[in-house]
């Protein structure tokens, strides 16, 4: 059973990943959706605002003082990601709020000792962050079918909202897991890391199907991590569980994943050097850069926690 202490803690770090994530995404969907569909461009807006205004919230105890680690490891936002929403915005005339990304780059380490009124209101932004989450699912799994029964036309593969649909269920998972304040056990583990494993390849297909052909160098790269982690699946799902065999798998996922990061942080870099080309929004690379470093952190976790 979680301490409240723990259980803030990781509220804040869950619902700060997510929302930010989610806001993204959401934001993704609206600049890739021709101008004819603009009940689903409206209604993308709307679950952006509405996690923009809970992360928000979110933000104002992080201010309290977050540990080194999580400051540390990038995972809600990245050294690039104001010049990638800048970017977005001013491809796309869309208005991303980079005062959040200002903010949460002035949080200082600290701990935070949360009163029990603290605590209480930490649990009614998880229970409104649930809300969001089921929105988003039924947003996004509403849109993917129209597009897959050829009803609405976006600019992204559609197997991106079947992405998206599974980060929002992770979401709900971690809420759910919060809210009973349970502690993470093994089966959640493994889960876990083959479900984000399954991620960290979605994320180098993207990169290899978003990228313009006349750059091989990348296309190349991303194709072998595609492999990479196609072998990696494929161990997973033969491997006879047992906790040394479960400890090598991190370590071996853990050496892969910290590659793959190098690979998106060149992508980003190239990208912003006006090297490359990408068919998708600047901020999309840092949603994946934020989604590998938070797999990152979790593989290091549990290393610690198994040792």
């Amino acid at each position: 059973m979680l301490t409240d202490n723990e259980f803030f803690f990781q509220s804040i770090v869950s619902n700060l990943y997510y929302l930010w994530t989610l806001r993204g995404y959401v934001a993704r969907i609206e600049i890739s959706l021709p101008s004819k569909y603009d009940s689903y461009i409206k209604k993308s807006q709307e679950i952006a605002k509405k996690a923009e205004i809970l992360d928000k919230k979110v933000a104002e105890y992080a201010y309290l003082g977050l540990d080194k680690k999580i400051i540390d490891s990038e995972i809600i936002i990245t050294p690039y990601t104001i010049d990638l929403e800048l970017l977005t915005n001013k491809l796309f005339d869309i208005n991303i709020d980079t005062t959040i990304t200002d903010k949460i780059n002035q949080v200082q380490v600290g701990n935070i000792n949360p009163t029990k009124e603290q605590v209480q209101d930490m649990e009614l932004i998880n229970n409104e962050a649930k809300k969001i989450a089921n929105e988003f699912i039924e947003f996004a799994t509403d849109l993917y079918n129209k597009v897959n029964n050829q009803e609405v036309f976006t600019f992204f593969y559609n197997t991106i909202n079947l992405y998206l649909i599974e980060i929002a269920k992770t979401y709900q998972e971690s809420l759910e897991r919060l809210k009973e304040k349970a502690t993470i056990n093994p089966s959640y583990v493994i889960d876990y890391q083959y479900e984000s494993t399954l991620r960290m390849q979605a994320i180098a297909t993207f990169i290899r199907g978003e990228i313009d052909p006349i750059y091989k160098d990348i296309f190349d790269k991303a194709n072998n991590f595609v492999i990479e982690y196609r072998n990696i699946i494929s161990e997973y799902e033969n491997m006879t569980m047992t906790p040394n065999n479960q400890k090598n798998m991190t370590i071996n996922s853990l050496e892969l994943v910290k590659r793959l990061k190098l690979f998106v942080e060149e992508c980003i870099k190239k990208l912003l050097k006006k090297e490359i080309y990408f068919i998708s929004p600047p901020t999309t690379k840092d949603n994946m850069l934020t989604a590998i470093n938070f797999f990152i952190f979790n593989l290091e976790e549990l290393i610690k926690y198994n040792n």
